[in-house]
């Protein structure tokens, strides 16, 4: 039933992404790793119908002695399920710098690996809805989030 909704819901927006499509967003959500809240700023260009770039900015809020910057650089390869909507698995690099209480930092590399959707509601506008993992030694952590995006 509720994937019958979802299917109406998609199919009442019209699907816009293609080949050079450019999107400048902003996100926010949680972060395991402090379990706390983080707010990004990311960037996606499609060069080819099934894959686009995305590179992200962000900061997690201190919580538990730590806060973060993170930066990442994933590759989505999104797919058209129903009209205005898109699914995508993504994979790609992150780096993350951690500030803790006592003034010490920790700054680590890693992979990500994660899925995310597009739901456009006009040409100019979509909303996406993500979660991945960090896979990061002694950092690592999982980031799910709702961003709202200008598609250009």
């Amino acid at each position: 039933m509720i994937v019958a909704i979802a299917g109406v819901l998609a199919s009442a927006f019209p699907a816009y992404a293609q080949k050079g499509e450019k999107t400048l967003g902003i996100a926010g959500g949680f972060a395991s790793y402090n379990t706390s809240g983080y707010v990004d700023v990311y960037f996606q260009y499609s060069f080819a119908e099934h894959v686009r770039i995305a590179p992200e900015v962000g900061y997690i809020f201190r919580n538990d002695g730590k806060s973060g910057f993170a930066a990442s650089v994933d590759m989505h390869f999104p797919f058209r399920v129903a009209r205005g909507f898109k699914l995508y698995p993504l994979a790609g690099i992150t780096f993350n710098n951690w500030s803790h209480r006592n003034d010490d930092s920790t700054s680590r590399g890693g992979l990500d690996v994660g899925a995310g959707f597009d739901v456009y509601f006009t040409s100019q506008l979509k909303m996406t809805v993500q979660a991945k993992y960090s896979f990061m030694n002694d950092t690592g952590g999982a980031f799910a989030g709702i961003g709202f995006g200008y598609v250009f």
